[in-house]
């Protein structure tokens, strides 16, 4: 549906040259929801405006919906762009036009007749849950209500593409949720592929099927948002995931840990049904140690329960390494702390 092969862009700056996005390659299938995350200036805002060419790459290649861009003419160019739907993190509504003019505009531009615009921008305000706000303005409006605007309008033209930069980074967590499950009720509703830049990992979290990582200007990491969040690679992949999946020692810990010269201590993580077998009740009964929990947390990512534990394994260094031995047997994943966090 998207992708993008080899793209640069970039940018002069007070006569020197700024690499925005420097030779990335991701594809984007047709119906999911993508997420690219990263850090403010690593370029994932380039990337979502070369989809439609509100950035023109400086080389590479942009393939939307099977069509190579940089080889159509500007009316075709025009005919794709038709296809795509915007949303944005500051709503860009009209505010001299009512809701239900915002929501038009992009019918009107299009010199849809008059009927069929009505019909579709009441159809959109009562899927959006703001029929009652057709004739107020956006002044009148909460950000959430704004925002829910700015995604009607992005539909209006019936787009198969819908992107989102930084849709909900002006929005207060609980409007943020809301905001989501919108997304989400749109891409399985009308089968909408979305590609969404963010650099709130909840956000990815909470509804994204795939993520990129993205870090001056390239993708340092990508995978789906099970495998990027259970085991992040990258430095920069595992600070983002730490904001939202809090498996970090706290610091009064770890500094015990150093004090006391504790050693033994392992991070074990457990996938789907593992997370309900009482893995350290054997441990304990299988040899002879002892399990001091130090930390742990059960999840869900995509649906699937994602459990984290952080245990201290007391006893004889001979009955330790046994029980190592019997969870590297078993396909149990773990690691030494010590080796995890710097």
């Amino acid at each position: 549906m998207i992708e993008f092969q080899n793209l640069v862009k970039i940018y002069n700056s007070g006569g020197k040259e700024v690499h925005a996005l420097n030779n990335v390659n991701l594809k984007v299938n047709k119906g999911e929801i993508y997420g690219v995350v990263g850090y403010s200036g690593a370029g994932k805002s380039s990337l979502i405006r070369c989809v439609n060419y509100l950035e023109r790459p400086t080389s590479g290649k942009v393939i939307v919906d099977g069509h190579d861009l940089s080889k159509l003419s500007e009316k075709a160019i025009r005919d794709v762009k038709k296809n795509i739907g915007m949303v944005f993190q500051h709503f860009n509504l009209l505010n001299s036009k009512t809701v239900f003019a915002n929501v038009a505009m992009p019918l009107v531009l299009a010199k849809t007749p008059k009927d069929k615009v009505i019909k579709r921008v009441t159809e959109l305000l009562e899927f959006v849950g703001l029929a009652d706000k057709a004739d107020v303005y956006p002044d009148q409006l909460s950000g959430g209500q704004k925002q829910r605007i700015g995604i009607a309008r992005a539909l209006a033209t019936q787009p198969s593409i819908l992107l989102c930069d930084e849709a909900t980074s002006a929005l207060d967590p609980q409007t943020t949720s809301s905001i989501l499950e919108l997304l989400k009720k749109i891409n399985e509703e009308y089968k909408i592929t979305i590609l969404m830049i963010t650099h709130e990992m909840s956000v990815i979290r909470q509804v994204c099927d795939r993520v990129a990582v993205m870090e001056d200007g390239k993708v340092i990491e990508e995978g789906s948002v099970f495998d990027v969040f259970s085991a992040p690679k990258t430095k920069t992949a595992q600070n983002f995931v730490s904001t939202v999946m809090h498996d970090q020692l706290p610091e009064s810990i770890l500094n015990m840990i150093k004090e006391n010269g504790t050693k033994n201590v392992i991070r074990i993580h457990f996938i789907g049904q593992s997370t309900g077998k009482p893995l350290l009740s054997q441990l304990a009964k299988k040899f002879d140690i002892d399990t001091n929990v130090l930390f742990g947390n059960i999840t869900e990512l995509q649906g699937i329960p994602y459990g984290n534990i952080i245990v201290e394994l007391q006893g004889p260094d001979t009955e330790v390494q046994r029980a190592l031995q019997y969870m590297t047997t078993n396909e149990i994943s773990y690691k030494e702390v010590n080796t995890y966090v710097s």
